[in-house]
């Protein structure tokens, strides 16, 4: 965010933690900024101490704001060169508050007035929420949000249970027939869980879809993906539970894992919470390599390359998602941005290619607003962030 922005968004925030305004993410931001420096901190606690806000209103109310806010803005405009994001906020807090004797109260009001046409954009961009479309073998859809907490009768003669943002197979209820390969599609912007009918868990993320049968039969239990998802594999020692992918197959008998296999990812991602699986490395003409993977490894497989590697890795951070955080460990921008594009459904585009190569760590709630994911990422880096309808443009400061 700009240097201005980010001056009047700390003011409004410790305004509102003073009068238990705060929501659960403006305060996970305002502790994030408080505890990034011995400097915010002792802005933060300047800014707090013996705000006595009831005696101010009288004197606030005698105050023309808009004039004081007149007086005000060329002074904050004037400043371009700070680049540290909260290098003069002494100053400005300042001409905020002290000299007009209002304290956070003129601080929070006088933003209101003002705020801008962006924050209104980034307001209007919602986290994702539990959507996905059932589309059976004779091609029918059926939208699952429409059927929440009901029963599904498919016309094979199928009953499906259709429960707090899950789809449960329940053998017992299934037609004695031919097998039928069903498929869930999760779009942008959502997300679900599914029970197969050996008892398998799957999460499947946003822009992601699972094609399987309605029951397994032979020797294998086979399902396809294309995108994100976790699986906690019923355990079956005679029968093998394998993912495959357009460029990996990954074959277990019951453990917990996930796999990432997203078309405009460079690599595909296999992650092992625990447990052993044999991971299959392919290209169009066939395998090109075979790997056993352990507890809290990791095989990425670079599609362009055809090289695997394998590694240890904190899990969490590759599973997070499932559980309703973003963990991310010197991760660039432009595989982040990636993340949040799904989630959020924007459109990401970069006004310098190179801004993508900026590294980031940290971790953010999966349901934050968006306005605030964006600030964590803007805090303390050189990035900004402009929204129109559903484009997200990602610029360097100037």
């Amino acid at each position: 965010m700009s240097t201005t922005k980010a001056h009047i968004k700390i003011s409004k925030l410790i305004y509102k933690e003073r009068t238990d305004l705060l929501s659960e993410s403006e305060t996970d931001f305002l502790n994030v900024w408080k505890n990034e420096s011995d400097e915010n901190r002792t802005i933060y606690e300047r800014l707090s101490q013996d705000l006595d806000l009831e005696s101010k209103k009288e004197e606030y109310n005698q105050i023309d704001l808009g004039e004081a806010w007149k007086k005000l803005e060329p002074q904050l405009k004037a400043e371009t060169k700070v680049r540290t994001l909260f290098k003069e906020f002494v100053r400005y807090a300042a001409i905020l508050i002290l000299p007009l004797a209002i304290g956070g109260y003129l601080v929070y009001h006088a933003i209101d007035s003002v705020e801008s046409y962006d924050e209104i954009l980034v307001d209007n961009i919602k986290p994702g929420t539990q959507k996905a479309t059932l589309v059976l073998a004779n091609g029918e859809m059926i939208d699952l949000e429409d059927q929440q907490n009901s029963l599904i009768k498919t016309p094979e003669g199928d009953q499906l249970n259709n429960s707090n943002h899950k789809l449960s197979y329940n053998s017992e209820q299934l037609a004695e027939m031919k097998t039928k390969w069903h498929r869930l599609v999760v779009p942008k912007g959502g997300e679900y869980q599914l029970q197969l009918s050996d008892g398998t868990q799957v999460w499947l993320n946003s822009d992601s879809e699972l094609k399987y049968t309605d029951r397994f039969v032979g020797k294998d239990r086979i399902v396809h993906l294309k995108g994100e998802a976790y699986f906690d594999v019923a355990e079956d020692k005679a029968h093998a539970f394998i993912v495959k992918t357009n460029t990996m197959d990954v074959k277990v008998y019951g453990t917990e894992f996930n796999v990432m296999a997203y078309e405009d990812e460079e690599a595909v991602y296999t992650t092992l919470v625990e447990g052993s699986v044999g991971v299959d490395l392919k290209n169009e003409t066939g395998i090109v390599e075979k790997m056993m993977l352990k507890t809290n490894m990791q095989v990425a497989y670079n599609k362009g390359a055809l090289k695997g590697e394998v590694r240890t890795v904190d899990t969490g951070l590759y599973t997070g998602w499932k559980d309703g955080r973003f963990q991310f460990n010197d991760e660039d921008l432009g595989s982040i941005l990636r993340k949040l594009s799904r989630w959020y459904d924007v459109k990401v585009f970069f006004q310098n290619s190179t801004i993508q190569n900026i590294r980031f760590t940290g971790e953010m709630k999966r349901f934050d607003d968006f306005s605030t994911i964006l600030d964590l990422l803007e805090l303390g880096s050189d990035v900004e962030f402009q929204v129109k309808g559903n484009v997200l443009t990602v610029n360097q400061k100037i």
